[in-house]
């Protein structure tokens, strides 16, 4: 992280923003060669979205989100042809001040922006669900008014975006959580439901319209064990019931819990269990 970073900038309290460019434009067909500069950037896509590289990482701003850039932080915008858009932009300095100033106060007073400040990240993208436009385009109305008192409103009134953003990650996070519950629970349901079938990756994927790798993530994060440990786990349990309870054979055993395999089925039951299948079967009726 630069020196000269918001981050670092935000915990000291003599500081105050100075707005070193704004607008509204809309984009047809833009190359933007990867760049940095000591401003921190705000982009908002008001209409249609855009290619946007930060720190090699490429990313689509689509409508109603926006990206915070820190200072320093390479990054270019790429708008395609015949995919025209129109972005409010704005980009803004931490400078010193002699005195304290309500931006200067926030990493103390305010626990979102403290959160927020923990994070350190080059940049966020995210969706605004916390009126985000709305603030912005108050900031572009002040600046473009140049009243006596613009420099005091420009100080509050970006030191309110700040806060709304740290909400807005904040909430994001909340949102992101319960819709992982969501769709984990929903896996965890069609897998109790259907592990006596051949269950593909590509399957689960498209009940929950997830890309693979998304899904895999929030299930291990969720539930502790990735699908197809929770699956093996479900099937060996139903395992144990059958060999205790039925006298149907080790084979018969392995068909119905969805295992191709008698030989796969026994090595994995023997590693759960420490016994083979037969082993446990016999141990269970020694102790009735």
């Amino acid at each position: 992280m630069c020196k000269y970073s918001m981050y670092n900038s935000l915990l000291n309290e003599f500081i105050e923003p100075k707005v070193t460019y704004y607008y509204y434009k809309d984009w047809h067909e833009f190359y933007m060669p990867p760049h940095t500069h000591p401003a921190i950037e705000i982009m908002y896509m008001v209409n249609g979205q855009s290619r946007i590289v930060v720190n090699d990482d490429p990313l689509i701003l689509k409508k109603n989100q926006f990206i915070l850039i820190d200072s320093n932080v390479p990054h270019q915008l790429v708008v395609e042809k015949g995919k025209p858009c129109r972005m409010l932009n704005i980009e803004f300095i931490l400078k010193k001040s002699h005195q304290s100033s309500v931006i200067g106060s926030l990493a103390n007073e305010c626990e979102e922006v403290k959160e927020f400040l923990r994070n350190k990240k080059p940049y966020i993208i995210q969706k605004d669900i916390n009126e985000i436009y709305h603030s912005l385009r108050s900031l572009v109305f002040e600046l473009d008014n140049q009243k006596y008192e613009q420099k005091f409103m420009v100080n509050l009134l970006i030191s309110q975006l700040l806060i709304q953003i740290s909400r807005n990650q904040l909430e994001s996070k909340e949102r992101e959580l319960q819709d992982a519950d969501y769709y984990v629970s929903i896996i965890v349901n069609y897998l109790h439901e259907n592990y006596d079938c051949d269950i593909k990756t590509a399957e689960l994927s498209q009940l929950v319209h997830l890309h693979p790798n998304y899904l895999h993530k929030i299930f291990k994060n969720t539930m502790n064990c990735t699908i197809i440990e929770y699956l093996t786990k479900i099937r060996i349990d139903k395992a144990k019931m059958l060999l205790t309870k039925t006298e149907m054979s080790v084979t018969e055993i392995t068909e119905f819990i969805g295992i191709n395999s008698s030989q796969y089925f026994s090595k994995i039951f023997k590693k759960a269990t420490g016994a083979t299948p037969l082993e446990y079967r016999e141990l269970a009726c020694c102790e009735k």
